[in-house]
This record gives structure tokens, sequence and C-alpha cells, in this order.
């Protein structure tokens, strides 16, 4: 049996390709973005029907988030992984930095998980890429009287 990979070294490469596809995000770059992705991996948002599967749909679907009025880009804080061979899954606490045109900048909570595959060509991908925001809202339980 293989002794798993320390923590810290999972982290690096969570950190590390979630910094490339940050990066094709500043840069608008679709192509860039879209290579952070093995040929069938998909991204999920947190939003119905937000979804893409495969390097066309991503295309597409990236194309679109770029077309935003803000950059988006995030700062990732702790991050929770496990891998097995070349197949590793994380979730990762971040701040979802939205930059305007105007020079304002929003910061909110997000949260990022995914599946990474890793070949010998392509280093990791994104296999499945989920970013969502968490609900905040106070709960209210409403009993009757």
């Amino acid at each position: 049996m293989r002794k798993q990979q320390p923590t810290e070294e999972l982290q690096r490469v969570v950190v590390e390709t979630l910094a490339r596809l940050g990066r094709a995000f500043a840069e608008r770059d679709v192509d860039a973005a879209v290579a952070c992705f093995t040929p069938d991996g998909a991204a999920y948002g947190d939003d119905l029907g937000e979804h893409a599967h495969g390097h066309e749909e991503l295309a597409f679907f990236l194309a679109e988030v770029f077309e935003e009025s803000f950059v988006m880009g995030w700062e990732v804080g702790d991050v929770w992984a496990r891998r097995r061979g070349d197949v590793l899954w994380f979730v990762a606490r971040t701040e979802a930095v939205l930059t305007y045109p105007e020079g304002l900048v929003e910061r909110v909570p997000f949260q990022l998980s995914g599946t990474l595959s890793r070949s010998r060509r392509e280093g990791w991908r994104f296999e499945l890429f989920n970013g969502t925001q968490p609900v905040t809202q106070a709960r209210q339980l409403l009993v009757g009287a």
C-alpha cells in the first residue's frame, strides 16, 4: 500500500492549479482557461443552468463569463484535499475578488471544489470545477401557536 502524500503537497497542487486558472480569468483568456480542463472536463456555478461539459461548451461558457463588467479572481484560504493515484479531489475556502473598471473591488466568500487528474504531458487539470457563493442569510423557523 502506498503512503498518502503529505497534505502540504496536495494543497500546493490545488493552489497552483487554481492560480493557473485564475491567471486565465484575470487575462480573460478563454483558450488558457479551457486548457486547464481535461477534454471532457466540466464546470458548475451556483445558478441553475450554469454549467458546461467538454472543451467546446467550456469555451462558450467562459467567453460569457469574461464578458461581465468585472474581472473575477480568488484568494485561496483553507484547502482540504485527498488523492489516489493521478486523481485528486479538493474543497477550498476562498474569497472571490471582483474588480470593476471604476476601480471598485468587491470581496465575497466563495467556495471552490473539484476533481483534478494528472497526465505526464499536461500536468494537473480539472475534471470537475465547481464555484459557489455560500448562502449567508439567516434562516427563520416559523412555529405556529
